[in-house]
């Protein structure tokens, strides 16, 4: 037999065949390359760093969602929330703070306050001091107003000169203007809301304090964000230069463990062996120094702070837990325990105390309240004057 041989139209059949063949995957192979790498392509989601903005500060550590408006010389602490839900808005007027976790929420399927910043939003007027950890959702807050210490109020009006104390809950009312919210009230009928009484000339002097310091801020954290960068207005880092603080750093002892996003600033001295969680914030910029001794426990969002001319010195094994308010002026002895949702604020306490969850601890102007070696302040009290501590088991 002859051996078969392939004749030249058959050869050029196969080859045109192979070369089809090959054009048709390439071709394929690489549309649905092209496709692919349309469908992956990454799509800015913020494309603006708005640190400053409008002569205002907001820290790089706000969390910000949908229409969100500051007006001018606005100070921002870091660790807060402007969140909008899509067809709501947050706006933030002129020469306002807003410090430490709070939140500004405007949410849909919620009842909602019309206002100067829309039907469906949550705002502030000019000059309005919002606290720490306070929780505005749906409201309106009037100008020259304060809302303070883990405040909670929603569908709500705060009108102007209100002034709203430490671990009050406002909810469905209108607060008259220049009206008092005593510390740990709960107001949710319009009854209750206007037989509040008149705040003080005292507590008018106070808010007047809290802007010119908050004035400050903003402007000294605009000038060390511009000089030193973002590093220096996260993390550990240097406080600001006012007329009330040096600008000096943190002193921290060895062992430190500090969790994503927490804060620690200016005249800080902690000892060995201190853990910080998330959101933590201890911010020694205003009154110093904030000194926490060894071996303290401090979870997440917690925040110290302290007014001006005043300190928190905190002896050894201190453990918080979430959400807990320590603001100086204040001393404490070793031991401290202080459950979820705490406040202390201008008290003395001894060794060994425990402050049970969304206990408030609040004293008068005058003397810090003192609080005995050994005392269990119970769950949810509101401690405001001495009598009230010395009468504790």
């Amino acid at each position: 037999m002859r051996p078969h041989r392939e004749n030249a139209g058959s050869r050029r059949a196969t080859a045109v065949g192979a070369t089809c063949l090959t054009l048709l995957l390439t071709t394929g192979l690489g549309v649905a390359l092209a496709q692919s790498a349309r469908q992956d392509r990454l799509v800015a989601v913020n494309r603006t760093e708005r640190v400053l903005a409008n002569e205002s500060f907001i820290s790089p550590l706000v969390e910000r969602f949908g229409n969100v408006a500051v007006g001018r010389g606005v100070f921002v602490a870091s660790n807060t929330i402007l969140r909008a839900d899509p067809g709501r808005r947050v706006c933030v007027g002129s020469r306002t703070n807003a410090q430490d976790n709070v939140l500004l929420l405007s949410l849909a399927r919620r009842a909602a306050v019309p206002g100067p910043c829309g039907r469906r939003s949550t705002g502030t007027g000019t000059r309005t001091s919002i606290a720490h950890q306070a929780e505005i959702v749906n409201s309106r807050v009037g100008s020259f107003a304060f809302v303070g210490f883990r405040a909670r109020i929603s569908n709500s009006v705060i009108e102007d000169g209100a002034f709203v104390l430490h671990g009050t809950t406002v909810s469905n009312v209108r607060i008259p203007r220049e009206r008092l919210v005593p510390t740990g009230a709960v107001i949710t009928s319009q009854a209750q809301a206007n037989a509040l009484p008149r705040k003080a000339e005292a507590q008018s002097e106070f808010q007047e304090e809290v802007l010119e310091v908050n004035a400050e801020f903003a402007e000294g954290y605009r000038e060390l964000y511009r000089e030193r960068g973002f590093r220096a207005v996260v993390g550990v880092g240097p406080s600001p230069r006012t007329k009330f603080n040096s600008g000096r750093a943190p002193t921290i002892g060895q062992g430190f463990n500090r969790e994503p996003f927490a804060r620690v600033v200016g005249d800080v001295r902690l000892g060995n062996g201190v853990t910080v969680g998330r959101r933590t914030s201890i911010r020694a910029d205003e009154g110093s120094p904030i000194a926490v001794g060894d071996g303290a426990q401090i979870e997440d969002r917690v925040t110290f702070h302290a007014l001006s001319g005043t300190a928190i010195r905190i002896g050894r094994n201190l453990d918080t837990d979430d959400n807990v308010v320590f603001h100086g002026p204040l001393t404490a002895g070793d031991n401290l325990t202080v459950e979820d949702d705490g406040i202390v604020f201008r008290a003395a306490v001894g060794d060994g105390v425990t402050i049970g969850d969304s206990a408030i601890v609040v004293g008068p102007s005058g003397d810090p309240i003192e609080l005995r070696d050994g005392l269990a302040v119970p769950p949810r009290a509101v401690i405001t004057t001495q009598e009230q501590a010395d009468a504790l088991p």
